[in-house]
């Protein structure tokens, strides 16, 4: 097989390897990820495919829970992607790739950093930066926000999002991160005991979250168990409710809250 074909089956496995981690089929995700690795060690493809590879599986260890064997290879993008002058977009990825994995781990400092290293990135690359990457960090920073208690942050960023993604010709209302930040609002709103503006947010969330990944998708699944008391206007949400619901989000390692 020579380097042409290679190339081909290279991007063939990254392809299949995105689909697959958008459908919430991680472990298959890693499977494809690593294969697209192993085509490029084979071969004489360029660094930063291999860059894209490892940002790949290890997005995709982290979200079934493999932080020890994803961060190295996260770190090990980073470093080839700081080689190149051209791949500043590419390093904003990475840096919140290992934002999202500190968050996940508990190592919330860590991830405020590399997350503000990532948007001061995103920024620098400017059209090179795809608008998914921008609204994804700044649901990140509203969620750090959030949970380091500054609720004023928290709602900026929240509004800035919903703003942003709204007159994006690369997004709009029924994009997948829409109703990511969606759901992340109606969290907030419901620990700020705004339960009414809550309640009305969350049909609309939920349908976009539900129509863009599917119900079977880990996240949804999630999603609905930690908004389950939304579901039931007969139940209501209050502050005990909300607390729980808070508990469940906080042993979730899939990041959509």
């Amino acid at each position: 097989m020579n380097d042409t074909e290679k190339l081909s089956r290279w991007q063939t496995r990254m392809a299949v390897g995105r689909m697959a981690y958008d459908a919430g089929y991680f472990t298959q995700a890693v499977r494809h990820f690593r294969l697209a690795l192993e085509l490029q060690e084979s071969g004489e493809l360029a660094s930063a495919l291999k860059a894209r590879s490892l940002t790949g599986l290890a997005k995709s260890l982290a979200a079934i829970g493999k932080y020890a064997e994803a961060e190295p290879l996260i770190l090990e993008a980073l470093n080839i992607d700081k080689g190149s002058i051209d791949s500043i977009a590419e390093r904003a990825e990475d840096y919140h790739q290992l934002s999202l994995l500190c968050w996940r781990s508990g190592r919330n400092a860590e991830s405020l950093d590399f997350a503000q290293k990532a948007f001061e990135l995103a920024k620098k690359a400017g059209r090179d930066t795809s608008d998914e990457l921008t609204a994804k960090l700044l649901k990140h920073l509203a969620v750090l926000a959030e949970q380091s208690g500054n609720i004023s942050e928290t709602e900026r960023y929240l509004d800035q999002a919903i703003e942003f993604i709204t007159c994006s010709s690369q997004l709009g209302k029924n994009s997948m991160i829409y109703g990511d930040v969606l759901l992340v609002k109606v969290f907030f709103l419901a620990e700020q005991r705004r339960y009414e503006e809550a309640a009305e947010l969350y049909p609309q969330a939920m349908q976009i979250v539900s129509m863009t990944r599917g119900l079977e998708h880990p996240r949804v699944e999630e999603a609905i168990k930690i908004f389950e008391d939304m579901e039931n206007s007969a139940v209501g949400i209050n502050a005990e409710r909300a607390k729980k619901m808070e508990t469940m989000r906080d042993v979730s390692h899939h990041g959509i809250i």
